[in-house]
């Protein structure tokens, strides 16, 4: 573990670590204490992440939107301009409460050009 500069996405039920370069590499799905979705964190062979994999001529770029905990991550390169925005959703009711639903979003937004990109999604459930 040389690198744990990761941004993080939750809801107050569950976290993922988002890394610079935009991939999943923890996540306890659907709540802190259940068994690890993706662990990359802790082995990068076996452990399962979801990615976006480009090109060495991407430049990518990080930042949380404005008093949000929506994180987004900007690959830019000659083809084009994509963006993944992370976020876990978490709602006040009428009643004054939160439902907290079981779900991570990944929105990916073209910005311009024709960027090319390719999702690797390898869950690897693991049990303590």
């Amino acid at each position: 573990m040389d690198n744990l500069d990761y941004g993080v996405v939750g809801n107050c039920k569950t976290a993922a670590l988002i890394s610079k370069e935009g991939s999943i590499d923890w996540l306890c799905f659907p709540v802190f204490d259940s068994p690890s979705v993706f662990s990359k964190l802790l082995d990068n062979d076996k452990g399962g992440s979801f990615s976006f994999i480009v090109s060495d001529g991407y430049r990518i770029t990080q930042n949380y939107f404005k008093e949000t905990n929506i994180l987004g991550t900007r690959f830019a390169s000659d083809e084009g301009v994509f963006e993944v925005l992370d976020f876990m959703p978490r709602y006040k009711t009428r009643e004054d409460e939160y439902y907290i639903p079981s779900e991570i979003y990944r929105y990916v937004r073209l910005i311009e050009g024709k960027p090319r990109f390719r999702i690797n999604y390898t869950p690897v459930m693991c049990i303590i």
